[in-house]
């Protein structure tokens, strides 16, 4: 039951509260249980039964992984709800997936059995609606919602009314949402262009297949760091035992830029790329002078491509001249 002198969006914002509590109890839980684990690990250490150092390292090393991620998660961790067609409960998305009996899920966090995720990693192929919706295709989305949160408390949401025709009565609707679904019912391919955003867009970036190469294209402020970082920590989510690895290496243009984006990668779930300015890629060594203007511009001609290429495929310095095999 509503409250009369309540406002629509503050009705709302308790609803969405509700949930948040949930999670964030439930990750209490999560964090005394992972605690408990990383005690239990250390004690093998005293079994004195073979091999109870290796079983002990493991379960330490896990332990502490998933403390890191649920200590680097807390902040803003629930951002997003669909309401869709075919489900009765709404979907919650978030920077990781908390599963009402207690795990943490850092594979693939899809709906089939029939436990409903309190929240779903933001990677998961169950989340891409929230990222790929638009009214024009709405992908089975009724409304999209996001959460804006500080600490564990929910300061405002704002929702898209993807699907008007579907909506069940009086589902309420807070924002601009109700007028851009109306707006994308207009005749003419313009109108539906302004309204489906460059947002689909940044997400099919993200979520490519990982077998080539991607490049990311755009003018100054179009998010093209913003969709990189992204998809790095898709890559490490998707397939992490093949970048994991093998390691990812993210190159910025300087110190200050790599900095700037260094909080980035951990606030979305990852922590196991190296960042490097391009002056510092070696170890131990600084990049420090600046080149003048004229060997800037050599450097920055298509002209370089073919010395960049010949210098790839030349042999290492002191590299061995044969091979025997046996």
């Amino acid at each position: 039951m509503s409250d009369s002198h309540t406002s629509p969006l503050e009705q709302e914002i308790a609803y969405e509260q509700r949930h948040v509590d949930r999670v964030y109890i439930q990750l209490a839980r999560v964090r005394e249980s992972v605690a408990k684990m990383e005690a239990s690990g250390y004690r093998l250490s005293g079994a004195g039964v073979p091999g109870s150092l290796v079983d002990r390292d493991a379960m330490v090393f896990h332990a502490a992984r998933q403390r890191h991620i649920l200590d680097s998660e807390h902040e803003g961790l629930v951002f997003g709800r669909l309401d869709l067609r075919d489900h009765t409960k709404p979907r919650y998305v978030g920077r990781i997936g908390i599963r009402e009996d207690g795990s943490i899920r850092e594979t693939d966090d899809t709906t089939a059995d029939d436990i409903e995720p309190l929240v779903i990693d933001w990677r998961a192929p169950a989340a891409e609606p929230f990222y790929r919706a638009t009214a024009a295709h709405p992908l089975g989305v009724i409304r999209r919602r996001m959460i804006q949160s500080s600490g564990e408390k929910v300061t405002g949401i704002e929702d898209d009314l993807l699907d008007p025709d579907a909506a069940p009565p009086g589902m309420t609707v807070i924002g601009d949402g109700a007028l851009l679904a109306a707006l994308a019912k207009a005749k003419g391919t313009g109108m539906r262009d302004i309204v489906a955003t460059i947002q689909e867009e940044q997400d099919l970036a993200i979520r490519a297949p990982g077998s080539g190469v991607t490049v990311v294209e755009g003018g100054p402020g179009t998010g093209k760091t913003a969709v990189a970082l992204h998809r790095a920590a898709y890559l490490l989510y998707y397939d992490r035992a093949r970048f994991a690895g093998g390691g990812v290496l993210i190159v910025g243009p300087s110190p200050v830029f790599v900095s700037y984006i260094s909080a980035v990668l951990p606030s979305l779930g990852e922590d196991s790329a190296t960042l490097r300015s391009l002056g510092e890629l070696v170890d131990g060594v600084v990049a420090t002078r600046e080149e003048t203007s004229a060997v800037h511009a050599i450097k920055g001609s298509l002209k370089m491509r073919r010395i960049l290429r010949r210098a790839a495929e030349d042999g290492v310095p002191g590299q061995p001249e044969g091979l025997r095999m046996t």
